[in-house]
């Protein structure tokens, strides 16, 4: 699977109004949530799982991207839920200069493979700087949505 297979317009947000790593998550984790109709107790799981994978080291990479991923128990496909921060927020990237581009990477953990494929189409497209202040410049879910199929 490739992140244009995984890509749902309704799992984008332009822009995130977290301050903070941990707040980015949750509200990627809740979107994905709210729009798979999720029990508390699962949306709950999930952001733990993806808290837990970056405390193993961050996920973010230059040009101001980061992907936080986790396998998760139960999951019958990938998803891939984008956020766009107006502000820099802190993630432990190597420039220091925080993140504003957020690739939430959700994988049925039977999958791994898949999860790998994924994260590779993710690296490949921020590897290019144009890409990266396209989606910068999106203003809405829309736009960044139209960017991936250009």
């Amino acid at each position: 699977m490739t992140l244009l297979e995984a890509l749902d317009k309704n799992l984008i947000k332009v822009p995130l109004s977290s301050a903070d790593g941990n707040g980015v998550i949750d509200e990627l984790v809740s979107l994905f949530a709210r729009e798979r109709n999720l029990a508390p107790s699962e949306e709950k799981s999930i952001s733990e799982a993806v808290k837990a994978r970056e405390l193993l080291g961050s996920t973010a990479m230059d040009n101001g991207i980061a992907i936080p991923h986790a396998r998760i128990e139960g999951l019958d496909k990938s998803s891939v839920v984008i956020g766009i921060s107006r502000l820099p927020v802190a993630f432990g990237g190597p420039d220091g200069n925080g993140s504003k581009v957020f690739f939430l990477v959700l994988a049925p953990k039977d999958n791994p493979s898949e999860h790998v494929q994924i994260l590779s189409s993710i690296a490949k497209a921020a590897s290019s700087q144009l890409f990266v202040r396209m989606l910068l410049s999106s203003k809405t879910k829309d736009d960044v949505y139209q960017l991936f199929f250009e």
